[in-house]
């Protein structure tokens, strides 16, 4: 047997894992997953897992990250409520205010701060270059530039190795600017396309130059990447819809490759032009192959790459029972065939999403997959205030 991620990373160790879920969680998930792992495989996997974050040594460590969202955050609440309602309740007691929103961002900073903590020794350790926790601007405000940047030097107040999330709207483009001109980490979410690539890495560019600038000592741990969703492009009704409509002779696993010709193509034109920002892919989807195999494509068509996965707990430990006797092959530098691609951009929505100029930044709040996302963080977010403020 062997460890898949550790073996995934010896491909390159430029190749990060980040957490995708509050590092809170981490001992549920270890005792959580081993239920499942077979009794005579029980013992390995069990020391593999406890070398893969804290209580482990930090040179040890798997994780270099950690990513969270609404429907993850609101998912953790529901399963692990006696861990978050202790939390809810000891901040309301020291709130003065009425607000259920109010209460609902104590809490959701109070974790934030917890996460971060728990990742500190590894800042600290790599001297601020891996270790940040991503915090996300509240989704409700997408489309309003100054409040997401007060929300987002809010969230990066509370400890350096925090990483602000913001999605990659219109009007979130200029909010990566800013941030980055302060010194700010980012992680550029709700992103698709190569057009709101390149312009969340342009604007990251531009920023980075005026706070190298104007700043006598630049911030430390400062990074920035750009989360490409990659199940939530394909998945999306505009892009599987239309495939499904219209009986076009593409394929479940060829529909896949859609993610893996944005990622590579802007991971290609990030280095070729030196922009300083990294592609990270989340939102793996799962395959069942024509021999019941199951699979994780979303991951095995980067293996070996200078990116990172952001992985959450079911499938984090899935991939480490799918793969466990499998060797690990380095896929980075296999380009998606001609004929596949050609099947792909019959599809207009993906011929936008893979066009450099496909889509305008003034258009960016009109991508279905965006629209879509928006609404179910938004939707989780604030079932997330409704519980928060039941403790008011």
């Amino acid at each position: 047997m062997s460890n898949f991620w550790r073996e995934l990373i010896k491909l390159n160790p430029e190749q990060e894992v980040w957490w995708d879920s509050s590092t809170l969680l981490w001992p549920n998930f270890k005792n959580d997953f081993l239920k499942e792992v077979p009794e005579k495989d029980r013992s390995w996997f069990k020391t593999e897992i406890e070398s893969m974050m804290y209580d482990a040594p930090v040179d040890q460590w798997l994780f270099s990250g950690c990513t969270t969202n609404p429907p993850l955050s609101w998912a953790v609440i529901k399963t692990y409520k006696a861990e978050c309602i202790e939390i809810t309740r000891d901040k309301a007691r020291s709130y003065k205010g009425k607000s259920k929103y109010g209460l609902f961002l104590e809490v959701y900073y109070e974790v934030v701060r917890r996460t971060a903590e728990k990742l500190m020794p590894l800042f600290e350790a790599s001297d601020g270059k891996i270790g940040h926790i991503s915090a996300q601007v509240d989704m409700h405000y997408m489309r309003n530039e100054s409040v997401m940047q007060e929300m987002a030097e809010t969230l990066a107040d509370i400890s350096p190795n925090v990483m602000i999330k913001v999605p990659g709207s219109t009007e979130g483009i200029e909010v990566f600017k800013h941030l980055a001109s302060k010194g700010i980490a980012t992680n550029a979410t709700c992103v698709f396309t190569v057009a709101q690539i390149l312009a969340v890495a342009k604007a990251i560019t531009e920023g980075r130059e005026l706070h190298l600038r104007d700043s006598i000592t630049p911030r430390l741990g400062w990074r920035a990447v750009c989360t490409h969703m990659a199940g939530r492009l394909e998945d999306s009704k505009a892009f599987r819809g239309l495939i499904d409509k219209d009986n076009l002779d593409i394929s479940a696993l060829e529909l896949r490759m859609a993610s893996e010709a944005v990622v590579k193509k802007c991971a290609a034109i990030i280095k070729e032009r030196a922009y300083p920002i990294k592609m990270l892919v989340c939102s793996a989807r799962l395959h069942r192959g024509i021999n019941g195999s199951w699979s994780y494509p979303h991951i095995e068509m980067f293996a070996g790459g200078d990116m990172i996965y952001t992985v959450p707990p079911q499938v984090f430990g899935q991939c480490m029972l799918f793969y466990k006797d499998q060797e690990v092959l380095p896929r980075w530098n296999n380009a998606v065939s001609e004929e596949i691609l050609e099947k792909l951009l019959s599809v207009s929505y993906f011929k936008k999403s893979y066009q450099n100029d496909g889509l305008t930044i003034e258009e960016f709040n009109e991508i279905p997959s965006l629209l879509e996302n928006e609404a179910e963080f938004v939707r989780a977010t604030r079932e997330m205030i409704e519980f928060v403020g039941s403790f008011i």
